[in-house]
């Protein structure tokens, strides 16, 4: 039987009436309006957290702490440059791997305890802490049978556990973490084809070189080996040139790492655990190899400046800038490494006095990472925490070592006022004390002269400071052993030590 459309005419249509059919008519109301009141008498559900079709896996709380990882945490953690490792790739990773999962979940829990200390012991801490166990336990099960695809996984697993310690201020384990992640990166490095590296790989292994600086400066021994990028050359003519902000980094990470390896390798300190008064001075007489080695790499460092002046006559958006603290940060680094080198061969502290200009340039790089972070409204202003030590560390070693005083009170100001703890080393407040009694010490015998002339005596310079940083957290008051020699350089230790409120 063939449909025919009705005309809706009233009260009979005329296709049934010319049809010979019964039309039962319409009522006052259109199409429409009668669309309207179907639609109305039978809602649709609203789709909620509780009734809408579960894609990501893991529990209710599980996955409140991976988005709030994936749009808040993982910010704070990228630091001053972009990163997709910690943007896009951490985020997916989450979602298909269960041992990421329950790592991301544990850090993120742990940082929102970190971001709100006065709410004390809360659930978030035993769900970071069982999250966390959750995570070393399938870690340590693919630790058994390792395969090759699987090493950026354990990588991946080893950064997020490196996180929730610091976090923790369990800086015991943190450092465990960083060398097991070096061994493992050095392991993957002699499988896999340098060429066959993605960029989250690559960004990965760069992160990891940027932890490994952290060892040697926490009394553990320094992991030597050669990360430069593809574009740097070394013993060569040709100019370095970058790219963009990203190359500048990684060449500076390079040259940092070779440097600091270089300077302990001449001057050795004591590598016992706990921290001993035993320092080896290097000998009066530096081999002729090592002199070699040292204008190198010095004469890297001025190479690196002088590209990286040339690349930040660029517009911003063309070198990858997204934060101007980035140019700062590496300023820092710069002048940081540069002073390692040159004074890594001296024996007495005196040879830091000639370079009172590198010192000046730090301290005002650190000041401006301040100013830029206070005019900022968050989330882009100073973060609570960072991953990355790249002005606490620095700021603290320059008001060591400095002692031009202006420049050596302006680095204890910036101890001070930088809000943000920095992995390792926390927030600037203690070193700021140590570095202010320190001060204290050396010119206590030249406060009868005008500020700017009290330069100590050699004799009445501290030489080390150790905080022992291998405890799991800093007490306050901080226990902290000063080495000096007053005597001489060839003369034994005089230390004391001192318990400092911060």
């Amino acid at each position: 039987m063939r449909h025919v459309k009705c005309g809706e005419e009233k009260p009979d249509c005329l296709q049934c009436l010319r049809g010979g059919r019964k039309c039962d008519g319409y009522n006052n109301a259109s199409q429409k309006q009668l669309h309207e009141k179907a639609s109305h008498s039978n809602p649709r559900p609203a789709v909620g957290p509780d009734n809408r079709i579960v894609l990501v896996p893991g529990s209710r709380e599980e996955r409140q702490y991976v988005h709030t990882f994936c749009t808040e945490t993982s910010r704070a953690f990228s630091g001053f440059f972009g990163s997709e490792l910690w943007d896009y790739f951490l985020p997916q990773l989450s979602h298909r791997e269960p041992t990421v999962r329950h790592a991301v979940a544990a850090v993120s829990a742990m940082y929102e305890q970190h971001t709100n200390p006065s709410a004390g012991w809360s659930g978030s801490d035993l769900f970071a802490l069982q999250q966390y166990n959750k995570a070393i336990q399938r870690f340590r099960d693919q630790l058994v049978n390792p395969k090759e695809f699987e090493y950026d996984l354990l990588l991946v697993t080893c950064l997020l556990f490196i996180c929730l310690e610091m976090l923790r201020s369990n800086n015991v384990r943190v450092l465990d973490h960083i060398q097991g992640g070096m061994q493992i990166l050095l392991g993957q490095q002699k499988l896999v084809n340098p060429k066959c590296r993605d960029r989250i790989d690559h960004e990965l292994s760069q992160l990891f070189y940027r932890l490994n600086i952290q060892l040697p400066l926490f009394g553990r021994p320094v992991i030597s080996f050669d990360p430069r990028p593809k574009k740097q050359l070394s013993a060569s003519t040709q100019v370095i040139s970058f790219e963009n902000i990203s190359q500048a980094r990684e060449s500076l990470t390079s040259l940092t790492n070779r440097g600091l390896a270089f300077s302990r390798a001449v001057f050795s300190l004591s590598l016992s655990q706990p921290p001993s008064l035993e320092r080896t001075a290097p000998p009066a007489h530096i081999r002729e190899q090592q002199l070699k080695q040292q204008q190198e790499l010095e004469q890297e460092c001025y190479d690196w400046y002088a590209a990286f002046n040339l690349l930040m006559g660029k517009p911003a958006k063309n070198i990858g800038l997204l934060d101007p603290r980035a140019t700062l940060v590496l300023k820092i680094n710069y002048n940081t490494t540069l002073i390692w080198l040159l004074c890594c061969t001296a024996r007495h502290e005196c040879i830091y006095d000639e370079y009172n200009t590198y010192f000046g340039d730090l301290v005002t790089a650190a000041e401006e990472v301040i100013t830029l972070g206070t005019n900022m409204e968050k989330p882009s202003g100073l973060e609570p925490f960072s991953l990355d030590a790249e002005v606490v560390p620095m700021v603290y070693w320059a008001a060591m070592k400095c002692r031009e005083p202006y420049i050596r009170r302006r680095a204890i100001e910036v101890l001070a006022k930088y809000p943000t703890k920095e992995g390792l080393w926390g927030q600037g407040r203690r070193h700021c004390s140590v570095a202010q009694r320190i001060l204290e010490i050396e010119e206590g015998p030249v406060l009868h002269l005008p500020i700017g002339e009290r330069i100590p005596h050699d004799s009445q310079r501290v030489y080390e400071a150790l905080m022992f940083p291998e405890n799991d957290d800093f007490p306050n008051p901080c226990p902290v052993l000063l080495l000096m020699k007053p005597q001489g350089i060839d003369e034994p230790w005089v230390s004391h030590s001192e318990l400092l409120r911060w």
